[in-house]
Formats: C-alpha cells, sequence, structure tokens
C-alpha cells in the first residue's frame, strides 16, 4: 500500500513539474521570407533572464551538467556560432538587434516531429548520429576542445529524407565548460535516448536506440554512456521525468536497463 501511494504521489509531483517546464518560454520564435528565402527569427523575451538563472539553479541541483546562457548578448553571439560551425557552408545566420537570431530554415522535419507522428525509423536516428559524431569532432575556443551541444533532444534534430540527413539546430543551451570533452559528448548521447525512450513503443526502443549508437560508433563515448544508463532517484529522477515524458519509472526502469545490458 505504501509503495502505491509513493508511486501515486511521485507522478503527481511529476505531473506538477511538467504543467511548470511546459508553460515556460523564453522566445518568441516566428518564421518569415526574407530574400526569397524562409527564416527563422528567435527573439529573446525580456523576462528570459530569471527564469534561465532559475533553470541553471535547478540543473545545479539536479546535477545537470549543462547551463542556460543567460545574457542576451551571449547566447547571440553563441547561437549564431553554433550554426555557422555546423551549417555555415550552406546555410546563414546572424543576430538582428541586441536580442534576436536570425538562421537560414533548414529542409526536413524534425526528429520530434516523427516522434509524435510514429513515422520514426532506425534510418532517421542512424542521421542523427552521424550529424552528433561529426559536430563532436569541431574544436571550439569556449571549451577549450571539442564542441558538443548540450540539449540534442529530438526537436533538435531536423531530418532531410531526399539526402538522409540530420542537421542539428537550436543552441539555447551549452554544457559546462570544465566537463572533459568525452563526458558532453556522452550527455549528448543520454539526452537523444531519454526523449525517444518516452515517446517510442516498447518494440521499437531497442532496435531505434542500437541503430544511433551503432552510427555514433565511438566505443570509449559509448562506455560513458553505459555508465549513466541508471535511472536516478531524488531531484536528478524529477530531470529524468522532464527528459523522457513523465514515463512511469517502473517502465523507464525496464527500457533503460534492457539498453544498458545489450550494450
Amino acid at each position: 500500500m505504501a509503495s502505491d501511494y509513493d508511486a501515486l504521489a511521485m507522478s503527481r509531483i511529476l505531473q506538477a513539474a511538467g504543467a511548470v517546464v511546459d508553460c515556460i518560454k523564453i522566445n518568441e520564435i516566428s518564421r518569415q521570407c526574407r530574400g526569397g528565402h524562409a527564416v527563422w527569427i528567435k527573439q529573446r523575451r525580456w523576462t528570459a533572464g530569471p527564469i534561465m538563472a532559475c533553470a541553471n539553479r535547478f540543473f545545479r541541483l539536479a546535477g545537470n551538467p549543462v547551463q542556460a546562457i543567460e545574457d542576451a548578448a551571449t547566447w547571440q553571439r553563441w547561437e549564431v556560432g553554433c550554426f555557422l560551425r555546423l551549417h555555415g557552408e550552406h546555410f546563414h545566420a546572424f543576430g538582428e538587434g541586441s536580442r534576436a537570431v536570425i538562421a537560414d530554415e533548414v529542409p526536413g522535419r524534425s526528429l520530434s516531429h516523427h516522434l509524435n507522428a510514429r513515422t520514426i525509423t532506425p534510418a532517421m536516428l542512424a542521421a542523427a548520429a552521424r550529424e552528433l559524431r561529426r559536430a563532436h569532432t569541431s574544436e571550439c575556443d569556449v571549451f577549450h576542445g571539442l564542441w558538443s551541444h548540450g540539449d540534442p533532444h529530438s526537436g533538435n534534430f531536423v531530418y532531410e529524407d531526399s539526402a538522409d540527413l540530420a542537421r542539428l539546430i537550436d543552441f539555447e543551451v551549452m554544457h559546462l565548460p570544465a566537463v572533459p570533452a568525452a563526458l558532453r559528448h556522452a550527455d549528448d548521447l543520454l539526452v537523444l535516448l531519454q526523449d525517444m525512450v518516452g515517446r517510442i513503443g516498447a518494440a521499437e526502443w531497442l532496435p531505434c536506440a542500437h541503430a544511433f549508437l551503432e552510427s555514433y560508433a565511438r566505443p570509449e563515448t559509448i562506455t560513458l554512456l553505459r555508465n549513466r544508463l541508471v535511472v536516478p532517484r531524488g531531484l536528478p529522477r524529477m530531470w529524468w521525468a522532464v527528459r523522457t515524458t513523465y514515463m512511469s519509472t517502473a517502465e523507464l526502469e525496464r527500457r533503460v536497463r534492457a539498453l544498458r545490458d545489450s550494450l
């Protein structure tokens, strides 16, 4: 009886946390046509600073090795710089004013769209892994080493079906620079797996997770990831809940354990 009560209480806490997270909006985002092609305009809200400061406090308490970029000018430089670092050969991005970023629309649909539509495939996740592996080879002065994304959930991968190519977007969050590159890269892998596990059928979970990790193809990073494939307790569990779409603890633990054991 006590365990049932505890499970119900935790479920209500996680649902409440989810409602709060869903209400947090730090940017106004619009799509426009400029110069004959589509662009996305991301305008930082004036209320974003305090919200992101609270988020960073939560991240520290939850042991999450990332930070939301509170200062608008710093975020502007990072967002534009990361976009050009990964896509500057074919697409453009630039800051506008003191609180906005304009970037070319990259072709395709987000992996989040495909998860929602139940059209996600192992091939799409393999493409995401190839993009992440490519990005992880880039040197970055801010990190004094290799670059990492910090928040590569499914909504931040755009998949172009005709080219079988995924592209990373959206650079609001960055890893703490003191974290070693190998751990930052393992954390990037974990973020996409967390997002996927709560939004995919049980039968598709392992094939899709394996396609992603096999295409990433860096055993040393996957070994570090495997050590993190344990559902935590306490405040870190609340962050896992946000990441995994509030999946029940029992089912989440079963799926995460199955992946860990299979690696």
